[in-house]
């Protein structure tokens, strides 16, 4: 054998095994348990849709998909906890939009939503509306916002309570149409339909604890407050379809920590977006009164960036944000 043949083979062979330690890391992935951190305590609604979500995308991954419950801080702790893993893939987080867009301006956390997270995917929305009692005069949400402006101070209306999504819906309508109400906070959404029914306030804003009021005639919705109209009620509009610029995005989406790798975030999102579209998942939704609502990673990251700026002046425009005070 040549001198020369013998340094093409020495040369190859060393190409070779220099391509096999440039393999891409991802190419393994995932090699070991994949944890999927919980913001809230086990058998609550969050938790209960993410492990059917995490069971069924289990069909497409190679390893363990271990679903860990992280309570604490109204779901701050898992979303702290997120922020601050090794951007792997070996740890993601059913994120809450609550706890992104409003939870920073209203008290301190340890995490950026706009710097801090890989968005995935949104795969689910709460339902919210707002309602009236049955003899209401008002059928439309116009009339109804047309009265509370000439009616200073007369109208009230009630929430699960300072801060909560619904409650900035309202405020927002409040800011742009220059209308003076009265908030009435309520321990809890039951509580709150309750005290529309007992005639203690003028309406409510709140999720679908008012559905079957609505449906047995006793209350009557005005307007979906949510992104897309409600299936059980489907000639009622949304409060974009009617003309105003705002919806409350509230739901669970799944993230990871700031860095991830393209290819990492691509396996995830197609065993997950997969899942989501299963009709075992979807009949899950229907069963918890939430909707089913897919936002890719772009749309994600867009309805982050857009919704941060809105929600700091709306928040501290009332005095709640925890810097304003």
């Amino acid at each position: 054998m040549t001198d020369s043949r013998l340094l093409r083979i020495i040369v190859g062979c060393l190409i070779l095994l220099s391509l096999a330690f440039a393999a891409p890391a991802f190419a393994a992935y995932p090699e070991k348990p994949v944890n999927l951190l919980i913001p809230y305590g086990g058998g609550g609604t969050t938790d209960v849709c993410a492990r059917m979500l995490a069971n069924l995308a289990q069909k497409n991954f190679a390893s363990p998909i271990v679903v860990v419950n992280r309570p604490g801080g109204g779901g701050v702790l898992m979303h702290e906890l997120l922020a601050q893993a090794k951007p792997d893939g070996y740890t993601l987080g059913v994120v809450s939009t609550g706890v992104l867009t409003r939870t920073p301006f209203l008290r301190k956390v340890r995490y950026d939503p706009e710097k801090d997270f890989t968005y995935i995917m949104l795969f689910a929305l709460w339902q919210y509306g707002l309602v009236v009692q049955k003899d209401a005069p008002w059928k439309t949400l116009d009339e109804f916002l047309d009265y509370a402006k000439a009616n200073p101070g007369k109208v009230t209306y009630s929430t699960a309570g300072t801060g909560s999504a619904q409650y900035l819906a309202m405020e927002y309508l409040a800011q742009l149409k220059g209308i003076k109400w009265t908030h009435i906070p309520c321990k809890g959404g039951i509580n709150a339909v309750t005290a529309l029914l007992g005639g203690h306030v003028t309406a409510c804003a709140q999720a679908v604890e008012w559905k079957p009021y609505v449906e047995s005639g006793q209350l009557r919705l005005l307007a979906v407050l949510g992104g897309q109209r409600i299936p059980a009620f489907p000639n009622v509009k949304t409060l974009k379809e009617l003309g105003y610029d705002y919806e409350v995005v509230s739901g669970p989406g799944l993230a990871g920590p700031k860095g991830m790798p393209p290819e990492v975030v691509a396996y995830v999102t197609k065993a997950f977006t997969e899942a989501s579209q299963q009709k075992e998942f979807l009949d899950l939704l229907s069963k918890l009164e939430m909707l089913p609502y897919s936002l890719n990673k772009k749309q994600f990251e867009d309805y982050i960036t857009k919704s941060i700026p809105l929600k700091r002046k709306l928040v501290n425009s009332l005095g709640l944000g925890y810097q304003s005070k």
